[in-house]
């Protein structure tokens, strides 16, 4: 059950991770990024969920923090003009 929904979710970072490549600007390629990091979140959540493993949800809540943080950053480099 655990690798159904694990294959599952992985299966769905697959377009997000095609926009993350082919994306022609910056922001399609940050929408990419934001996205495939809230699958990863989501993947280990479920893991953390259906195995008992509690410090995965700790993880996955630094993690989706961490990507949020780095969103905004790469966000407001945009804002400011590629160089």
């Amino acid at each position: 059950m655990i690798l159904l929904v694990e294959v599952l979710l992985g299966l769905s970072a697959i377009p997000p991770l095609l926009v993350l490549w082919r994306g022609p600007t910056l922001w399609d390629r940050l929408a990419g990024a934001s996205s495939l990091n809230l699958r990863v979140a989501l993947i280990l959540a479920a893991h953390a969920a259906l195995s008992g493993h509690g410090i995965l949800l700790d993880v996955a809540l630094a993690y989706a923090i961490f990507g949020f943080l780095g969103t905004v950053l790469v966000a407001r480099f945009g804002e400011r003009g590629e160089r």
